[in-house]
């Protein structure tokens, strides 16, 4: 872990879940930025923050995301589907084939599901914080769920 470092609280709190969103012909894509929510601007003391304790537990912890997250289809396919998380901090690379998927998952985004889904695997491994979920683009999301409803 030599030259990696844990963000400062108040960078940790500028966002909790950045959502990027771009639409390719093998599907939607998402980049998801998952960190615990700060109360008055400080981790309460003897606490990790979730980017901290992804470094400590990365096996578990992807595993954790990848249950929250990732659904099969009728067909049996993952779709969704976490293709890539970033070591050192929690960004996931979310890939949705089709726009069912897509408007299922932005669906249980808006209902609290997804935030609710990875605070219960979170839980399940042992990391008790509260996480906060935001939509960074939600401009193009919305925009291209409009144009697919």
């Amino acid at each position: 872990m030599a030259g990696e470092s844990v963000k400062a609280p108040a960078e940790v709190a500028k966002t909790a879940l950045d959502f990027a969103f771009s639409y390719s012909l093998t599907g939607f894509s998402c980049s998801l930025k998952i960190t615990n929510t700060i109360v008055g601007g400080i981790i309460a003391v003897g606490s990790l923050s979730l980017g901290a304790y992804y470094l400590v537990n990365k096996l578990s912890s992807e595993r954790a995301i990848r249950n929250a997250l990732e659904a099969r289809n009728e067909a049996g396919d993952v779709d969704p589907q976490v293709r890539n998380i970033e070591q050192g901090s929690v960004l996931v690379d979310l890939r949705c084939y089709s726009e069912k998927s897509f408007l299922e998952f932005v669906k249980d985004f808006e209902a609290g599901k997804v935030r609710n889904r990875l605070a219960e695997e979170f839980t399940k491994i042992g990391f008790e914080g509260n996480l906060q979920v935001t939509i960074r683009n939600a401009d193009e999301v919305y925009g291209k769920v409009k144009e697919i409803r």
